[in-house]
């Protein structure tokens, strides 16, 4: 499964909150990437979405295991009026998901202190 953001704020804090290092071990080779999802890809809303870790982890479980679609959206728990996007990668689908653009990226070191 690929974990997603839908915008790129979100993405760095997403990251920020699961990360578990501290900024000396940051990779210096980070990339942001903007992917495409064509509209007529199978995606289901969750809708409440899960806040709770274990709630969270059997929701994108069920989602892998009933393999129905290529991508589900999620509200973030962090800020629930952002959504992540979570990706089936053995989807047949994901033949269609496009990397757009693709950008070098370093934390601001004021989010790392």
């Amino acid at each position: 499964m690929v974990y997603a953001a839908a915008s790129p704020s979100l993405a760095v804090l997403e990251v920020l909150v699961h990360l578990d290092l501290p900024a000396e071990l940051l990779p210096d080779d980070l990339r942001m990437l903007t992917i495409e999802i064509p509209d007529d890809v199978a995606m289901h809303t969750l809708d409440p979405s899960p806040t709770g870790d274990d709630e969270c982890r059997a929701a994108g479980d069920a989602f892998l295991d009933a393999g129905d679609a290529a991508a589900i959206l999620v509200a973030s728990v962090m800020v629930p009026q952002e959504r992540n996007v979570l990706l089936n990668v053995r989807h047949a689908d994901m033949a269609r998901v496009t990397i757009q653009h693709r950008a070098p990226f370093q934390f601001d070191r004021r989010l790392l202190s």
